[in-house]
């Protein structure tokens, strides 16, 4: 009975919220007159992944904000990363504004910016941004037009997908849009022609394609109202694998009219707080039949009522009520073991502990490192190993282009991160030269001792008794010192190579 009524009112929060159009007490329609559209000039300075004491030289990154009240502004996070200093204008004006990040979603790939200046919001009217949108229609993307009303291109939102966007872990609701103007895809606002209504912000544009992507409002909503600063977003947990031919729909027991797919691999979660309270989780091999009384179709889909079809991720990812309450179950239904199994499945934030090798978006990461006789180690992460270039695939280890490739994610739920630590170069010093050639090499055990991050092997460093230091790597090589040398040598490397510290963690 519980189980029935949890499914009700799930759905129709997911109705109510997703699906059916509500349009706020206030005015949302932007007219043309209006100044909402801001200029947002950030400028950004880069960590060096290859030289990780180092930054890489100033840039300035420009975008659109969106004014969205009390001072606070809307703009794709891409462009404020790592910044030192953020300048705000706004039409009709010569004043220039001073900004900073209050709140950013590198999944989202949005930021909220926030400016002190009390005289700041006169003038401005605040955009609000409705639960839905109008999929296909025609739109007009709004411009910042230097002492001018605002400019207005024409474009075509056309259809809803799921997509990591801004090389996030989570995919999210993308929308695709169309246009045969150009314009620059970094924070426009649409809105829907005939009405005025927001639909989004863009944040990618191809020029040559005549296509972008939009960020729909119903997820600038959520971010808007949730009052979590970062890891807002709920994540379903697991990867699938489709399950379209007959043999192995056979095999796990799929009868003729369900559908599904198969669980593929689980992200490891944390323990229920010490709770005895049993927490019904997906396994290996269960084939994910239901989610909120939608079926999931042999590739991963399901019937949106408004959409269509659309990837599984959505009825996980898009949930107003987690982000406001970070607690949320929603009911499913598995075949395990060729046996029908309906739970309700708890939500969580993803854990970045379960991420073994960081990838895509850098999400604000600086990159420590930990010198050792003049010998450099860091955390394997894909930002240090692309610092090679365009090509960086051709020319980094081919043994860690395997682990990247394969081992992105760990195995079993820990504390403390699980790393891959690496030899990436070696300061050339006399009392090192028998391993200068030495770099990419990946560190296994010290004097015995299993090393599974940055901060583990400092602390096996510090608490070393013996005559020796023992370093053992993957493809068999070793590197031997006397603990006595390893300060010795790192004092001649931070002066010789300018290098601040020999560690910055």
């Amino acid at each position: 009975m519980f189980f029935k009524y949890h499914k009700t009112i799930f759905l129709t929060y997911l109705l109510s919220n997703v699906v059916s159009f509500q349009i706020s007490a206030g005015p949302i329609s932007i007219q043309k007159d209006d100044n909402a559209i801001l200029q947002v000039k950030s400028t950004v300075q880069y960590p060096n992944f290859l030289q990780p004491w180092r930054f890489k030289n100033p840039e300035t990154r420009r975008s659109y904000g969106i004014y969205v009240g009390d001072g606070l502004i809307l703009t794709p996070s891409q462009t404020v990363n790592y910044t030192t200093g953020i300048e705000i204008t706004k039409t009709g004006s010569l004043k220039t504004f001073t900004a900073k990040v209050i709140k950013s979603d590198p999944d989202l790939s949005l930021a909220l910016l926030k400016v002190e200046d009390k005289s700041f919001p006169n003038g401005l009217t605040s955009v609000q941004f409705p639960t839905d949108i109008f999929l296909p229609s025609q739109g007009l993307l709004l411009e910042y037009k230097e002492f001018r009303n605002l400019g207005e291109k024409k474009v075509r939102t056309i259809k809803l997908e799921m997509d990591t966007y801004a090389n996030g872990y989570i995919e999210l609701p993308i929308v695709e849009i169309q246009s045969d103007e150009k314009f620059e895809g970094i924070g426009e606002l649409i809105v829907e022609e005939t009405s005025r209504i927001p639909q989004g912000i863009v944040i990618s544009f191809k020029d040559s394609q005549n296509v972008g992507r939009m960020i729909p409002s119903f997820m600038i909503k959520s971010f808007l109202e949730s009052k979590c600063r970062e890891n807002c977003i709920p994540f379903k947990g697991f990867r699938f694998r489709t399950l379209t031919d007959r043999a192995t729909r056979d095999y796990y027991g799929v009868k003729k009219d369900d559908q599904g797919v198969v669980i593929a691999e689980v992200y490891p979660t944390k323990p229920n707080n010490g709770t005895n309270k049993l927490i019904a989780q997906l396994q290996l091999e269960d084939v994910l039949l239901e989610v909120a009384g939608f079926k999931i179709d042999p590739k991963g889909y399901f019937e949106h009522p408004k959409y269509g079809k659309i990837g599984l991720s959505f009825l996980f990812h898009t949930n107003e009520e987690f982000t406001k309450n970070q607690s949320l179950t929603i009911p499913i239904k598995i075949l395990r073991n060729k046996k029908l199994i309906e739970f309700d499945y708890s939500l969580s934030v993803l854990d970045e502990n379960a991420i073994k090798i960081p990838f895509g978006n850098t999400r604000g990461r600086k990159p420590t490192y930990l010198i050792l006789g003049g010998i450099v180690f860091q955390e394997l992460s894909e930002h240090f190993l692309m610092e090679y270039g365009p090509k960086w695939r051709a020319r980094v280890s081919k043994y860690l282009l395997y682990l990247n490739d394969f081992f992105h994610i760990t195995s079993h739920y820990s504390h403390s991160p699980n790393r891959f630590v690496v030899l990436t170069q070696v300061l050339p010093l006399t009392g090192n030269q028998a391993y200068h050639s030495m770099h990419q090499n990946v560190l296994e055990k010290v004097n015995g001792n299993s090393i599974l991050n940055l901060s583990q092997l400092n602390e096996v460093i510090k608490s070393n008794k013996e005559e020796f230091l023992v370093f053992d790597f993957q493809d068999g090589s070793q590197v031997i010192f006397k603990s006595e040398e390893i300060t010795k040598l790192n004092q001649e490397a931070l002066k010789t190579f300018k290098i601040p510290a020999e560690q910055n963690f």
